[in-house]
């Protein structure tokens, strides 16, 4: 698992979308705090350390 910082900076987990290199807020297997599903299309996802970038409530809030 991979864990990323959130504008409190607290301890949030995040998936990368590898088309489109947009980082969410959510885990591999469950779905983001926007609401993607990453069960679908799974080989699309990836954990990462990276600061969450998709600016969708959900995710950045």
């Amino acid at each position: 698992m991979s864990v990323a910082l959130n504008q409190q900076g607290e301890l949030t987990m995040a998936v990368k979308h590898t088309p489109t290199q947009e980082v969410h807020r959510g885990t591999k297997g469950g779905t983001t705090g926007c609401g993607f599903d990453t069960r679908k299309h799974p080989q699309h996802w990836v954990a990462t350390f990276e600061r969450i970038t998709c600016a969708k409530n959900g995710c950045k809030n």
